[in-house]
């Protein structure tokens, strides 16, 4: 019977249907195919430049290996649009993968089914993954008890998103020490400013240290490439790309937008925005103004000495070579070194896990077979397939049982990254990729991971006293509510400061205490509370 896969580009409107009651194996009859495997449709919502699920050798293979057939509807753009309407109507198939977000299961009761007796029955994978690791169950677990979707856990991505970049050839040029403090970075700085430090004759073309925090909603928070990555050496642990300015501090929650080194770090970025040492362009340039600076001139000269990145090759291109992965920095700006605890951003959690990977319509025909579906993907080898590629599709080797190879991309216009968004389901799949698997992955990957060993003796420092989990804190709807409302105009409030401190335009010593009240008299303190009580009951799971 010939495979039939949708591919859509949202628009229009979509056909309302009815929700039905469910119970047993689900409201319709069970459809077969004439060699009697059920048939299910799911859709995944994928990147915009994914193939067509339908060309993916190894999403065949599980079908076959679960007794199903699917038929795939794969949408890349303009879900958000129109999910609303979708699941106000029930129009839903009986499997989505990266579709659900944990507030759908909430608004629009009935239209999911508890995954729960299911998983005991039929997923033995999902349930070794809930052993193995007990968070993916409590990120799983709705505030009512129950499991509407299943996430993902990977394993192999780094802990930390975020490499802080220094040109060692720059150094080397003006006879320059690897800088250890910020005093010592600050004076680093000062030399590529005004010593030439690219030697092409010009002293006005380097730009000592760049960021990017644009995109609005409040990005200087959300960037994993703004100059808060540097926060941490002041004893403020970020974790898991915290979008608010949360953090935890001896088991409490508290918001580092009204710390004291908050403004103590401010302050100095203040002092080296006035010397030049930052780029003023910073604020406004988006991701790809901020790309194509750290790629250099059209001579092949390096124009950027500091910056933050993901990967070498990613941020410079052809100039990778010059730069190094600095250490975290101790701070010593008015204070003596030693005075706060150094740490870096841990983002291993984030990197490595996703909520709301696969779920299933209350409205299934036969709940048994989707779940038995569900769980392949989860199989120590889909898991890999899911993730880089099938091995079918010539995207992976599988070496044995418990080590694989990542092939190069087949099209030799792509690099890696580029190509395993292409061919496969990538981050956006349900997965578990078991800490006992060993991947040789490509070259872009193995240098992400060796970049981040300066960041290791900093990122060991992690613990429950200071570890923010926010990805597992579970909210009832009217918290959520008070937190969403709250957060808008604590936002607005601090995302129309902190430019305006770093720049001069205001003064962040005049303006401090009125500041701290307004983001308080916000609903600061409310947030903190509701925050505090999720933050408690992680911690007795």
């Amino acid at each position: 019977m010939k495979r039939r896969v949708v591919s859509i580009v949202l628009a229009g409107l979509m056909v309302m249907t009815a929700l039905a009651g469910c119970g047993g194996k689900g409201a319709g009859k069970v459809e077969k195919t004439e060699d009697g495997k059920t048939k299910l449709k799911a859709l995944f919502v994928s990147h915009s430049a994914t193939q067509n699920i339908d060309d993916m050798k190894w999403v065949q293979e599980i079908e076959e290996a679960a007794g199903v057939e699917v038929e795939w509807e794969q949408i890349r753009q303009d879900w958000e649009t129109v999910k609303s309407t979708r699941f106000a109507s029930g129009d839903i198939p009986d499997i989505l993968i990266n579709a659900t977000t944990d507030s759908d299961y909430t608004k629009y009761t009935g239209l999911f089914e508890d995954l729960t007796p299911y998983i005991e029955k039929e997923a033995p994978n999902i349930q070794e993954m809930f052993t193995d690791v007990p968070d993916t169950k409590v990120l799983a677990t709705a505030g009512n008890g129950k499991i509407y979707s299943v996430p993902k856990m990977q394993t192999v991505w780094p802990k930390t998103n975020t490499v802080l970049f220094l040109n060692k050839t720059w150094l080397d040029h003006l006879n320059l020490e690897v800088p250890t403090t910020f005093t010592e970075f600050e004076a680093v700085l000062k030399a590529f400013n005004e010593q030439d430090a690219n030697g092409n004759g010009d002293l006005t073309d380097e730009v000592p240290l760049d960021y990017n925090a644009y995109g609005g909603n409040n990005a200087w928070f959300n960037s994993a490439y703004s100059l808060l990555k540097m926060l941490p050496s002041m004893g403020i642990q970020l974790t898991d790309i915290e979008t608010n300015g949360y953090f935890v501090e001896d088991k409490t929650v508290k918001c580092y937008a009204i710390d004291e080194r908050y403004k103590e770090f401010i302050t100095t970025l203040n002092r080296w925005y006035s010397e030049g040492l930052i780029n003023k362009n910073a604020i406004t340039n988006d991701y790809s103004a901020y790309q194509s600076l750290s790629r250099g001139n059209e001579n092949g000269e390096a124009l950027v000495g500091a910056c933050f990145g993901w990967e070498e090759t990613d941020k410079f291109g052809a100039l990778s070579d010059q730069y190094i992965a600095l250490p975290p920095l101790t701070y010593d700006d008015g204070v003596e070194a030693g005075t706060y605890e150094t740490y870096w951003n841990y983002d291993m959690d984030q990197l490595n896990m996703q909520a709301n990977r696969i779920c299933m319509s209350s409205q299934c025909s036969d709940k048994d077979a989707a779940m038995k579906f569900i769980d392949a993907f989860y199989d120590s080898t889909t898991s890999v397939e899911v993730l880089f590629g099938g091995i079918s599709d010539g995207c992976l080797e599988k070496v044995d049982d418990s080590s694989f190879k990542v092939l190069p991309p087949q099209d030799d216009t792509m690099d890696p990254g580029t190509w395993k968004w292409t061919s496969t389901f990538a981050d956006f799949g349900p997965m578990y990729i078991r800490d006992v698997i060993s991947i040789e992955m490509s070259q872009d990957m193995e240098n992400a991971l060796n970049e981040r060993t300066v960041y290791d003796e900093a990122l060991a420092k992690n613990n429950e006293d200071i570890y923010y989990p926010h990805l597992f804190m579970k909210y009832t709807d009217e918290e959520q509510n008070t937190m969403a409302m709250n957060q808008a105009n604590i936002n607005n409030i601090i995302d129309n400061k902190w430019s305006l401190w770093i720049t001069g335009e205001a003064d962040i010593d005049a303006e401090w205490d009125s500041y701290v009240d307004s983001v308080k008299g916000a609903g600061l303190d409310e947030v903190l509370k509701i925050r505090q009580g999720a933050f408690d009951k992680y911690l007795g799971k």
